[in-house]
Formats: C-alpha cells, structure tokens, sequence
C-alpha cells in the first residue's frame, strides 16, 4: 500500500493505493472514507507517477464514475 502524501486537495484528505490488489482507500474531507477496488491499473500508475495532478479529480474519474469499480463505505480490511 502507498500513501500520497500532502494533498492539496478540497475533498480528500488522504488516499492510499495498492496495485497488486487495484484497492483505493480514500479518506474525505468530510470524515467519510471509502475502499474502492477494482480500480485500473492504469490509473493507480498514473496516481503514483503523478501525485500533483489534481486528486479529488482522480479520484471521481477512476474511483466514483467509473462502473467497474466497487466500493464499500470505510475501510476494508483483509
């Protein structure tokens, strides 16, 4: 797993990224947090690579609109 570490980001506080499983766990602002799997490869890469890019749009496009991805409200432990 893979913390992004200091966000400048209006909707999210923290996010963490696991590859090997296509896991997003990401915090909210507002205290809510979500696991989200399922998420593409592509995208966690492009994340990781690129951390300045703006997160709260990342995280709508790859995680929230994206129909292949699930979720479940806080985070999921194995």
């Amino acid at each position: 797993m893979q913390i992004l570490n200091n966000l400048n980001s209006s909707a999210v506080e923290s996010l963490q990224l696991d590859r090997p499983s296509r896991t997003a766990l990401v915090e909210f602002k507002n205290g809510n947090k979500y696991t989200y799997s399922n998420v593409n490869d592509s995208a966690i890469e492009s994340a990781l690579l690129n951390p300045s890019q703006s997160i709260g749009k990342w995280v709508n496009t790859n995680c929230v609109q994206d129909p292949k991805v699930d979720y479940t409200f806080g985070f999921a432990t194995a």
